[in-house]
Parts: structure tokens; C-alpha cells; sequence
């Protein structure tokens, strides 16, 4: 009985598979290339995706496909918007041993790739031995690092190669060392970029919290970023959680959020460059500021596991309040099986119900919404109705 069961759901997992991806690989090259088609998948695919997940999670077939593991929230810089409060948040973090034990939990659960990051996973003495780990269970591994201790490490990076390389820069030099808080950090990021191209490391994307000291240096900062060795520059609108939300005024307001829209339509003609996830779905613009279009993955196939194990739904909202369950009590996989309610059966506000947008958009980014910064219709409709 259950070897026919277990037959079934690899059957209708197959069936699934051949329904949502042949279709699409097959039709790729021309929906992208059709404006009107184009349109249509953006539009539906976080409708047809939700569903999809659904129907995998029914069959008790879901599994995360990364995860992002704050390895620590120690940190060497103390950016003023930092989602994380990293440098000021203390925690009993996971043991060597421990972390050993998790890698082998998500290898477990089907876990593809995880990405590394804090704080700064570089203060960690045995992030290498970890990393070890990570590889030797057949994971791959991505790197977020502020790039300031790269260089004293570089020999271990051409032995242990991540396949994503995922940096800062939050301005030119003199306001990014403001923001970030220490002297050199714009020269170390670059050269770090530079490090990791040169090593063959394939995608290497500097990101830009955009905030209204650095919004003007766009066009300048565009030009470094050509040089930079980059593949991608990712420009992110400020998340109203950790110490961002103890600093309201990083905050854009929509002619600030406009501006930015307009810029990357513009850059994207020369570079590529992409607007974040985090801003949520985008109407008309979403094709035009994005290479994908917008999904929330929280807790349907991504979720963030803290510093103390502690694991979450959500890759920005740094809350243990918002916790599904600790690793050091529970298995991982337990706790992927069973939690996650509140992004699998979400509970929508009443504007969201009402909105038309609401298939397309299912409420936005759910970090955002915690501080109510979830939805910029207001910003995108005004400019480019449906």
C-alpha cells in the first residue's frame, strides 16, 4: 500500500513537472520576446505558481529549493539600514557541530543551495570548515559578504569556488563609507568584485540600497558599476525592518520611487540591472524593471534559518517572533513539513481583497508588508494603467 502511494506521487508529481516546465521551455525564447505575451506571463505567474506549490504541497511533495543561513550577526560595518541590525544583535549562535548537523538536515529535505551570509560570514573562524561541509554533502553554495576581508582569503576561495558572489556598494565612495559605516569599504567591495570575476566565479551582483543621500549618484554610480566586473546590478528600495525601521528617513517617497523606475528602464539599455523583489509586483513596469516576474517565495520554496537556528518564513524580516521553529529542537524537515502556515494559507487585509491586482500581485513582498511598504501601486498605476 505504500509502495503504490508513494508510486501515485511520483506520478502526479511527474505530471506536474511536465505541465508547468516543458510548456514553458518550450515557449520561452518567444513569450519573452512578444510584448503581449510577455505581459500575459507576468501577470498570471504568481497565480499559476501559488497554485502549483499548492497542489505539490497537498501531495506532501513541496520541498525549499535554498536557504538563505545568517551564519552570525556579528559584523565589521554598521550600515544604517541593515534589515538585520547586525553589529548590535547578540545571539547563542550554532556551533560548529551544529551547523554541520543543519547541512546535513537540508541536504535531507531536498535543499539544492544555500546562501551564506550574516552579519559577516567572514568574522566566522570556521565558516571554511563549513563551507567544506556544504560541498562535501553535494549542496552548491552562494556568498553574501560586504567583501572587506575577502582578500585574506582568497586562497581558500579558488579551492572552495561559490557559484554566486552577492556584494553591496551604497553610493559613490565618500556616501557609501558613510552608510556602511567604515573607511575603504567602496575600494574592498570592488576589488573584491573583481577577485571573484577573476576566478570564474559566474554570477557576481552588487547590490544598491537605494536611499534619498545616494539616489542622485545613480548615473555616476552606473559607471563604476560598468567597470566593476559585475554581472548584475541589483538596485533595492530601503526594507522598513531591522535598523531601517529605527531610521525612517532612509525611507523614498513615490517621486523618489518613480525616479528610480525610470533609471533602471533607462540603464537597462546599456547594463544589466534589475529592481529587487522587494518592491513587489509592478504592474506594467514589472517587465520593463525585471528579467522574472514577481513571486514571494517565503516559505513556498525559500526560507532563512538565524544565527540561533531559529527558522523563518522570510529572507528580510529578521523576527524570531515570526520563528516556525528552532533546528536545535526540532528537525529541519519537520519543521518545513508543518509550519509556514502564514505563508501557505495567507490571510490577506481587507484593501488587498478588494484589489483587482490582488491574483497578480498576492500581496506583495511579505517583509514589505510588515511595515505597510508592500504595495506602490499608487507609484505604478498612476504612471501605466492595465
Amino acid at each position: 500500500m505504500d509502495r503504490r502511494r508513494g508510486i501515485n506521487k511520483k506520478f502526479a508529481l511527474g505530471l506536474l513537472n511536465r505541465a508547468a516546465k516543458i510548456p514553458f521551455r518550450a515557449c520561452k525564447k518567444i513569450i519573452l520576446t512578444s510584448p503581449f505575451l510577455k505581459r500575459v506571463y507576468f501577470d498570471n505567474y504568481a497565480s499559476f505558481r501559488f497554485r502549483y506549490l499548492k497542489i505539490k504541497k497537498s501531495l506532501n511533495l513541496l520541498k525549499p529549493r535554498q536557504v538563505q543561513w545568517l551564519t552570525t550577526y556579528r559584523c565589521n560595518f554598521t550600515c544604517i539600514h541593515c534589515e538585520a541590525s547586525a553589529g548590535t544583535t547578540k545571539v547563542h549562535e550554532l556551533t560548529t557541530d551544529e551547523a554541520f548537523r543543519l547541512i546535513d538536515e537540508l541536504a535531507e529535505a531536498g535543499v539544492r543551495g544555500i546562501l551564506l551570509s550574516g552579519g559577516e560570514l567572514l568574522v566566522r573562524k570556521d565558516i571554511f570548515l563549513i563551507i567544506e561541509h556544504i560541498l562535501s554533502r553535494g549542496l552548491k553554495y552562494s556568498l553574501a559578504s560586504n567583501g572587506f576581508l575577502v582578500s585574506e582569503f582568497s586562497e581558500e576561495f579558488r579551492r572552495l569556488k561559490p557559484v554566486l558572489y552577492f556584494t553591496s556598494i551604497d553610493g559613490l565612495e565618500q556616501t557609501n563609507d558613510k552608510v556602511r559605516g567604515v573607511k575603504g569599504a567602496f575600494k574592498k567591495c570592488l576589488d573584491a568584485v573583481k577577485f571573484f570575476e577573476s576566478i570564474g566565479v559566474e554570477y557576481r551582483t552588487i547590490n544598491t540600497v537605494v536611499l534619498p543621500e545616494n539616489i542622485r549618484e545613480l548615473p555616476e554610480l552606473k559607471k563604476t558599476i560598468q567597470d566593476s566586473g559585475a554581472s548584475l546590478w541589483r538596485l533595492a528600495i530601503p526594507i522598513p525592518v531591522g535598523r531601517a525601521k529605527e531610521n525612517p528617513e532612509v525611507s523614498l517617497d513615490a517621486e523618489q520611487i518613480q525616479y528610480l523606475f525610470e533609471f533602471i528602464r533607462s540603464a537597462s539599455k546599456e547594463m544589466k540591472i534589475e529592481l529587487s523583489e522587494d518592491a513587489g509586483y509592478l504592474g506594467c513596469y514589472g517587465q520593463e524593471l525585471r528579467s522574472y516576474p514577481f513571486f514571494c517565495k517565503a516559505g513556498l520554496t525559500y526560507c532563512a534559518i538565524m544565527p540561533d537556528g531559529e527558522v523563518l518564513g522570510c529572507q528580510i524580516a529578521y523576527d524570531s517572533s515570526f520563528s516556525e521553529g528552532n533546528i536545535r529542537t526540532r528537525p529541519f524537515r519537520e519543521i518545513w513539513r508543518d509550519g509556514f502556515s502564514r505563508f501557505r494559507k495567507p490571510c490577506f487585509e481587507t484593501a488587498c481583497r478588494s484589489c483587482g491586482f490582488l491574483e497578480k500581485c498576492r500581496g506583495g513582498c511579505w517583509g514589505m508588508r510588515l511595515g505597510n511598504k508592500h504595495c506602490l501601486k499608487d507609484v505604478w498605476d498612476e504612471q501605466k494603467t492595465d
